[in-house]
């Protein structure tokens, strides 16, 4: 019998990742925040050597990243994360997934609270790909990013 992503991770590494997802509830604990970022940083590593980059279990560990660099109040971070994390689930479940949604989601999410125009227009530009190849070329995130980053192309009057 093969285990499904829906398993979750391998129980080698529950109690790891239970103990970085911990720290979720921790947003104020900065030191527990660097330690759980540490620590999913070591997973990711053991997760792309032992399953490979497009494995689900590696694909959420990375997603579990993105939410720690939000939680740290790095958002452009957060955002690069899920880029990253949206275009492994692309290539792992096709664009129409809902996984791959949810992926999108959490960087459109992530990305509208960075605030340096260079980062917002420069993430913004790869964003709008995803976006589109998920959700459609129409679609109201795919506007919204678009109208965002002409905003922040604008110089400053």
């Amino acid at each position: 019998m093969s285990s499904s992503p829906e398993d979750g991770p391998p129980a080698a590494y529950q109690y790891r990742i239970n103990a970085v997802v911990a720290s979720f509830g921790r947003p104020d604990d900065r030191e527990g925040l660097a330690a759980a970022a540490i620590e999913a940083e070591k997973l990711d590593q053991e997760f792309t050597a032992q399953y490979g980059q497009q494995h689900p279990h590696t694909v959420r560990l990375r997603e579990i990243r993105g939410w720690l660099a939000l939680l740290a109040g790095q958002p452009a971070v957060a955002a690069r994360w899920y880029l990253h994390t949206t275009g492994l689930q692309i290539a792992l479940h096709g664009a129409a997934h809902a996984e791959t949604e949810g992926s999108v989601r959490r960087a459109v999410h992530t990305w509208q609270q960075v605030k340096d125009p260079a980062e917002v227009v420069q993430i913004g530009g790869d964003l709008v790909k995803v976006v589109t190849a998920a959700l459609g070329e129409g679609s109201d995130a795919a506007r919204y990013i678009q109208a965002r980053v002409a905003r922040y192309q604008q110089p400053p009057q």
